[in-house]
């Protein structure tokens, strides 16, 4: 890693804050921490005549999530990550959006850039995850009002696997990988 606080790739280094771009749309940074999460579903496989115990393990479904808190929320904002959500100038209406799928209806590209010191996202693609397919769900609270609260609206985006590009997600430089 040497003297970089950002690293050599999207992983090392100091991670900080990272800046979101959902569907083309900046999300602006967020505050705390975002946490990049791997998902592996697993299956016991158990002969009886070896044991209780399981003879081999064998996973049975994989995927990735991150969970992070947007520090620059506004409505327009919002309404691309809350079904149901319908901003008009500044005026929102709280519907709902129900029974559709979220891998075709929600999930879209989202894109992850580190941020440095100077709060600027990185326009080096070694700092930047590209997410084919990230369906955003709004967890908590939506707006805190006090004199000592931070609005900050915490997404955990799920990835769905994208078969065309046959994977989750990448850093770095896709052509380097095989993705078109």
């Amino acid at each position: 890693m040497g003297n970089n606080p950002m690293g050599l790739d999207f992983i090392e280094g100091v991670l900080g804050v990272v800046s979101l771009r959902f569907d083309g749309l900046d999300l602006g940074k967020t505050v705390d921490e975002a946490n990049l999460e791997f998902i592996g579903n697993i299956k016991d496989i158990k002969f009886a005549q070896n044991g209780t115990e399981p003879y081999d393990k064998v996973y049975t479904g994989q995927a990735w999530k991150m969970t992070a808190k947007l520090g620059e929320q506004t409505w327009l904002r919002l309404q691309k990550l809350m079904p149901g959500l319908t901003v008009v100038g500044h005026s929102a209406k709280l519907a709902r959006d129900l029974y559709r799928s979220g891998r075709l209806a929600f999930a879209k590209v989202l894109e992850i850039f580190r941020v440095d010191s100077d709060g600027l996202p990185s326009t080096d693609l070694t700092y930047r995850m590209h997410v084919m397919l990230a369906m955003p769900i709004p967890k908590g609270n939506v707006g805190e009002f006090g004199p000592d609260k931070q609005r900050a609206q915490e997404i955990e985006w799920y990835f769905f696997y994208d078969e065309t590009h046959d994977c989750f997600a990448y850093t770095g430089y896709s052509s380097s990988l095989g993705i078109f």
